[in-house]
């Protein structure tokens, strides 16, 4: 039986949603690529065809085989509540994530330049962390707040480095392109992880040699002399920078320091559409420069912002023109195998240390190696100065904190309600895991008293990796150092912080 084109297939999705009249530009776009097989992917940026025709679109993606990146920006996306407890939403964005999920090649999707808020970017996240073949979600120019926009880029560059690990892991004898083989597309056509830039002058597939994961983590990154003061500006670009917000303060001296200083006159070009030698990341300390598409200006690079990052990520030609439009401009370069061996040996070394203090923790000693594996994955870290505060008397006990260093002092009240030291804790010690235990509020401050580097887990992360604390505690009564643990929640001394849900 022959392949139904795909111009039979979007007018039956049409019918099927109600659209009226199928949009001409999309019309004639499938006439001229009739097979399914081989779209890979569909640019509505410039081509507004509504909430129905969306939908008739995600109908089509459905039956596309090789289909990788869906472009939905400026589509006027938008959430029924845009209020930042929204419960409801478009169901034009509950679609887009439903056939994301499930689909075997897609891995890119662009919904930015759309009024949705943190109900869509909520629901991109669980997309990110269910699919593991999504490797890019862009969404500037949208109302999702900052910290959970970089928590979908986290979850993207874990399944980035998971893909790496998978492709080192196949074995050399076999060149294939960048995001291919049977450990995560089994039984399909393969799925490319460059196919995100579009244009002409895309390659359809990379060459790329995979990482080996025990080669990364032993990495030593290069180091080339700076002042203090550049090393310092060097750190503040990057903190900046979503592409290293998972690093602490130490890995990012260390991507400073193996970083070298590159300066450009007016119009030159750091990097020319079509070009397949991107292997270096740029990060901009000054000046300013054009990002031109099809002879068009379409974004304006600034201090602090990385040009290259999709390319040097990706392997892919360049998919843009970036020319300096100031007097001068100075960056700062990272080549890709320092960057990519340092970003996946930080995973590596940190993923390895996070399970190690996972098993110190009482009532997680007891998770088999996958479960501990699960909640490192996810795991985020934070920093505190001496006197600052990492947890609040009386406040919502949501979060389990580890610490990896540094010394921390508990502060309780007394009879009267008077502030007291209880007493010290240091690293591989746990906090706060009573109040994570039994949704109750705090009963003390905890405040660092030198630099303090913890690891820390939300209690709504860990059920969504391993279903209620409570469900967890109970394959371990019979280990004596539980018992404290279930006393506590069968006593019901405590007043939980809020009804369960």
């Amino acid at each position: 039986m022959s392949e139904e084109n795909t111009l039979s297939l979007f007018l039956e999705a049409c019918r099927k949603e109600g659209v009226k009249q199928p949009n001409t530009t999309l019309m004639e776009f499938f006439r001229s690529n009739p097979t399914p097989s081989e779209i890979e992917e569909i640019d509505l940026s410039h081509n507004y065809i509504g909430n129905r025709g969306i939908l008739a679109v995600l109908s089509l993606i459905e039956s596309l085989p090789a289909f990788r990146f869906l472009n939905c920006s400026n589509q006027k996306l938008y959430n029924t509540d845009l209020s930042e407890d929204s419960v409801r939403g478009n169901a034009t964005v509950d679609r887009i994530v439903e056939v994301f999920k499930v689909h075997p090649t897609a891995n890119a999707l662009d919904i930015s330049n759309n009024p949705i808020s943190n109900y869509a970017g909520r629901k991109l996240l669980v997309l990110a962390q269910v699919n593991h073949r999504i490797c890019r979600i862009e969404l500037s120019e949208t109302r999702v707040d900052f910290e959970l926009r970089k928590r979908i880029m986290q979850q993207c560059e874990k399944n980035t480095i998971a893909l790496w690990e998978a492709q080192a892991t196949d074995g050399p004898e076999v060149e294939c392109a960048f995001g291919e083989g049977p450990v995560w597309v089994p039984r399909q056509v393969p799925a490319d992880l460059t196919a995100i830039g579009g244009g002409k002058n895309r390659r359809r597939t990379v060459r790329s040699e995979g990482i080996d994961p025990e080669k990364a983590k032993l990495f030593k990154p290069p180091y080339f002399e700076k002042s203090e003061e550049e090393m310092n500006l060097i750190v503040r670009l990057l903190t900046h920078n979503v592409l290293f917000s998972f690093l602490n303060t130490k890995d990012l001296k260390a991507v400073a320091g193996a970083m070298q200083r590159a300066t450009f006159k007016y119009d030159d070009c750091i990097m020319e559409v079509g070009q397949t030698t991107c292997n270096k990341l740029y990060i901009i300390q000054s000046g300013n420069a054009d990002v031109i598409k099809e002879g068009q200006k379409v974004y304006l690079k600034t201090e602090g912002t990385a040009v290259g990052e999709l390319e040097l990520m990706y392997d892919t030609p360049a998919v843009a023109t970036v020319k300096v439009c100031t007097d001068g401009l100075i960056a700062w370069v990272l080549d890709r195998d320092t960057y990519r061996n340092m970003v996946m040996g930080t995973a590596i070394r940190r993923r390895e240390t996070y399970i190690q203090f996972l098993t110190n923790v009482p009532f997680l000693g007891g998770l088999d190696s996958y479960e501990k594996l699960q909640l490192a994955d996810a795991l985020s870290s934070d920093e505190f100065n001496p006197g600052d505060y990492i947890i609040h008397y009386d406040e919502e006990g949501e979060w389990l904190y580890i610490i990896m260093e540094g010394t921390v002092e508990v502060i309780g009240r007394d009879a009267e309600g008077n502030p007291t030291n209880v007493c010290e804790f240091t690293q591989g010690d746990h906090i706060g895991e009573l109040e994570f235990l039994n949704h109750h509020r705090t009963v003390a401050d905890v405040v660092a008293t030198s630099h303090v580097i913890t690891a820390k887990l939300n209690r709504r992360h860990f059920e969504m990796c391993l279903g209620p604390v409570i469900d967890v505690l109970k394959r371990c009564t019979d280990d004596p150092k539980y018992e404290y643990y279930q006393h506590v929640l069968k006593s019901g001394a405590t007043q939980p912080s809020h009804a369960e849900d």
